[in-house]
């Protein structure tokens, strides 16, 4: 009987135990949600500060929509060759010319009576036709207009007036580590879709464009990618760390790139007029073994060429371009990629055989 008794006293000692722990545990957790409720963490904010931001901007998105048109090869792309109306017979596709089908992209209301940037990705096919959806559900016939291949973009025309315009910030107003938002409209006239990251680098491309790790991609490229208050910090483009355009290769790499628009205002101008800006090219081979200062040229340069009309040859080191002393080959290769084709610049170099220093004017060559 004792022993019975002392069972029972047992049991009913651990499960007095047992409740009070559940209770302290559920008091814990009624104090942690109390306190959640009465100061959110900054995390639980940053949904709603997305939602304030893709507000300011969202009305200026638009979903652009190519048709018709042909894919050329990049390489061949400037030969604006017409495809061949009869075939032989039937066989594979070759890679250089071929009809080809997209689906929506984005674009950006960068004017209020009717300004629209995209990207390269709609226009390099040549549509027939775009059409144009705004943030409100119309749809307007858009006409191509000029383009800057060295950011990848385009400019459109629509007619109409007071459209929204947003805000726009330079890459001087920014940080690395800052908020990024890549927003797209390819699925109709609701709200845009939305891929968050950071600014993980700035003044790439040759200072054109701002590297961020939102994803990027058809669903996007035309848009903007914006901060956290709705700044519009460049057009999401397809563009690969040496600036050509990029393919399918870089999706989903963590790498992405929005063309900035900054000290634009000549271009756009140009672009307006119907002007193709094309990236410059002086046609040197430079050694990369050679440290600086300067960047020596490892053979002669072709007569064609900027370089060859500069009387530039092997062994010859330039020493500056517009003022600005050449550090290394890389340099160099940023210097130039600051141009556009048909800029003139000039150049100071030394001649391998005299020691000569030469100062000459030269109009930079386009790249295809």
């Amino acid at each position: 009987m004792t022993r019975s008794r002392t069972l029972f006293s047992c049991s009913s000692l651990c499960c007095a135990v047992l409740i009070g722990a559940v209770l302290h545990a559920q008091g814990d957790t009624q104090a942690k949600d109390a306190s959640w409720q009465g100061t959110r963490p900054e995390l639980a904010l940053l949904s709603d500060l997305i939602d304030q931001a893709v507000s300011k901007v969202e009305q200026s998105v638009v979903m652009v929509e190519p048709f018709g048109g042909y894919e050329y090869d990049a390489a061949k792309e400037g030969k604006k060759k017409k495809p061949r109306k009869k075939r032989k017979k039937l066989g594979p596709i070759r890679p250089s010319q071929f009809l080809k089908g997209r689906g929506a992209s984005t674009g950006l209301v960068i004017a209020s009576d009717g300004w629209i940037l995209t990207t390269r990705f709609v226009t390099r096919v040549n549509p027939t036709s775009i059409i144009v959806t705004l943030g409100d559900g119309r749809k307007l016939t858009a006409k191509r207009m000029g383009e800057d291949r060295s950011r990848g973009i385009a400019l459109l025309k629509v007619e109409a007036t007071d459209l929204p315009v947003p805000v726009f910030v330079s890459q001087d107003g920014l940080q690395v580590g800052d908020w990024a938002f890549a927003l797209g409209r390819t699925f109709g006239p609701k709200k845009p879709t939305v891929h968050a990251g950071i600014v993980s680098a700035l003044r790439r491309i040759d200072g054109r464009a701002v590297q961020t790790d939102a994803y990027t991609s058809p669903v996007n490229y035309g848009g903007p990618l914006i901060d956290i208050r709705g700044r519009v910090m460049g057009i999401v483009c397809p563009l690969s760390p040496k600036g050509d355009t990029a393919g399918t290769e870089w999706y989903d790499s963590g790498i992405g790139f929005a063309a900035n628009l900054d000290s634009m205002d000549d271009v756009l101008a140009g672009m307006k007029a119907g002007k193709i800006y094309k990236k410059a090219m002086l046609g040197v081979q430079v050694d990369p073994s050679f440290l600086g200062p300067g960047a020596r040229l490892v053979r002669a340069s072709k007569r064609k060429t900027a370089a060859g009309h500069a009387g530039l040859g092997k062994g010859d080191v330039l020493l500056s371009i517009d003022g600005k002393d050449i550090r290394n080959a890389s340099h160099l290769q940023w210097l130039i990629g600051g141009h556009y084709g048909d800029d003139f610049v000039l150049l100071k170099y030394k001649r391998k055989k005299t020691g000569k220093i030469i100062e000459v004017f030269v109009q930079l060559d386009s790249r295809p």
